[in-house]
């Protein structure tokens, strides 16, 4: 899930049971709990499990409360009552702190489970999930986090097929000058040739994704489908999928960059990411290519990527993600002609919810049994 920041107003400790208009809520009866569950969410989504179960775990025991975010509408009617016996409450992250006393595990958004307080409050506590993908405030929390053996999962991967429809369409606004057409129909001109904007074809072009994750390759399927060459960098080394010409390190890609039409930024927020996009690594790319990021925004330097777009050190950038957030009103990204901006949306579709919930319900269930969850996060890399 991406962006799902409603807000839900608490009394003082714990929420009432009530049916709130939510997508969490609306896919409540449609998910049919059953024992294969699990293997079609890895084959759906390219979910990885566990090497271990979790009742190897120090620690673990079967489940009797599980304290839920009650900042995210419909997320407490949506889990509870999937455990018998268990109890969920929906709790303000100072309630939370409050009742963490005894709480096998959280689950919300990564501020939330991931706070500093709560889990200093939360001596039992043994798992924390994510329903978002990224976790850098748990990475924030890493050396507690090992420690005590808490083990931290996510739901990467789940919007990536909807995100990867939103590069593409950065893509062919980019190509066919959206950018520009849009503007003059506000403006009421029909264009002649010496303001028509510079249009180009995508097929044959190289994309590059910098960040082979889940988005990665949902982008690098759709890429190479529109007959694009597609390249990418990954962390971690895996076989070559048979859509992707060449995946290299991410210690190739001040090489690859130069090679791309089109970059596609899809990377987590670490150590190593931060800032990695500055005036130099823009000045590898063509002067014709196009810069798209889905990853975080504080993978970029702002002021440079602006430098870049006002002096045609690239043709054009579409971000869904920038830094800051929400960007200020004052600042000079927003006058770029040449750029696509949406506002941190990306992963947002007419699905709903109903994807992310399959996957916590059934984490829910392998919790409680002592098995393998899914999507566990690496908090020292912070995905």
């Amino acid at each position: 899930m991406k962006n799902t920041n409603g807000g839900l107003v608490v009394a003082l400790a714990v929420t009432a049971l009530t049916v709130i208009a939510s997508p969490w809520s609306a896919a409540i009866a449609s998910d049919q709990e059953t024992a294969r569950e699990g293997d079609r969410l890895i084959a759906e989504f390219g979910l990885r499990e566990a090497p271990a179960p979790m009742s190897q775990r120090p620690g673990w025991r079967a489940p009797q409360k599980i304290i839920v975010d009650a900042s995210i509408p419909g997320l407490l009617e949506a889990l509870r009552g999937q455990l018998p016996g268990v109890q969920f409450f929906g709790a303000s992250l100072p309630a939370a702190i409050d009742m963490a006393a005894g709480a096998d595990a959280v689950i919300g958004s990564p501020r939330f489970i991931c706070n500093e307080r709560l889990l200093a409050a939360g001596k039992d506590l043994r798992w924390l999930q994510s329903v978002y993908a990224g976790v850098e405030a748990c990475a924030t929390q890493a050396e507690i986090l090992l420690q005590r053996e808490i083990v931290v999962t996510n739901l990467r991967a789940i919007s990536a097929p909807v995100i990867a429809e939103h590069v593409i369409a950065f893509t062919f606004a980019l190509s066919r000058g959206l950018n520009a057409w849009i503007p003059l129909r506000e403006q009421r001109v029909w264009a002649d040739d010496a303001r028509q904007p510079s249009m180009t074809v995508i097929s044959g072009k190289t994309m590059l994704i910098v960040g082979l994750g889940g988005i990665g390759n949902e982008v690098a399927k759709r890429a190479h489908a529109l007959g694009m060459r597609v390249i990418a960098t990954r962390a971690t080394p895996q076989a070559k999928p048979d859509y992707l010409d060449y995946v290299g390190a991410s210690s190739e890609l001040e090489k690859l960059i130069a090679e791309a039409d089109v970059v596609v930024n899809a990377l987590p927020l670490t150590t190593a990411t931060t800032g990695l996009f500055n005036a130099a690594m823009f000045a590898r790319m063509k002067r014709s290519a196009f810069f798209i990021n889905v990853g975080r925004g504080q993978t970029v330097v702002t002021a440079d990527l602006t430098a870049a777009l006002q002096n045609r050190t690239i043709a054009a950038a579409a971000l869904d993600v920038v830094e800051p957030e929400p960007l200020p009103k004052t600042d000079p990204l927003w006058a770029q002609p040449n750029l696509v901006l949406t506002p941190h949306v990306s992963g947002s579709s007419d699905l709903g919810a109903d994807s992310s919930l399959r996957v916590l319900r059934e984490n829910l269930r392998r919790y409680a049994a002592g098995g393998r969850l899914l999507s566990v996060v690496d908090v020292k890399r912070g995905y």
